[in-house]
C-alpha cells in the first residue's frame, strides 16, 4: 500500500474530509487529494504534520508498520474507540492544560 493510500485510509477511519485535513494542516483540499492519489509526494514537514494530525507515526505512513505513539494528542487522535467529537474535546482540553504554567511547588 502506498503512502497516499495509507493517508486516505486513516483519514476515512477518523471520519475526516479532505477539507478537514487540509484545513488542519494549512494545505488545500486539492493538495491532499493529489497526495492520496499518489500524484503528489508530501514534503517531509507535511508528512510529519500528516502523521500527527492522523494520530499515527511517520514510519506507519511510509512503511505501514505500526508504531507506538507516546505523545498525548496523537494518541487521542489514534484511539479508534473515541468518537470524533470526543477526540476534539479531549485535544482541546489537553491543549488548554499544556498552556497552563506549571507551579514549582509540588
Amino acid at each position: 500500500m502506498s503512502i497516499g493510500k495509507r493517508i486516505r485510509k486513516r483519514r476515512q477511519e477518523l471520519k475526516l474530509t479532505q477539507e478537514d485535513l487540509a484545513s488542519a494542516l494549512g494545505l488545500t483540499p486539492q493538495h491532499i487529494s493529489g497526495i492520496e492519489q499518489d500524484k503528489r509526494n508530501p514534503s517531509l514537514s507535511s508528512l510529519a504534520k500528516l502523521a500527527e494530525e492522523l494520530g499515527v507515526t511517520v514510519d506507519y505512513l511510509v512503511t505501514g508498520k505500526e508504531g507506538v505513539i507516546v505523545d498525548t494528542i496523537p494518541a487521542i487522535k489514534a484511539d479508534k474507540k473515541l468518537s470524533l467529537e470526543s477526540k476534539k474535546a479531549l485535544v482541546s482540553l489537553v491543549t488548554e492544560l499544556y498552556s497552563i504554567p506549571r507551579s514549582n511547588n509540588k
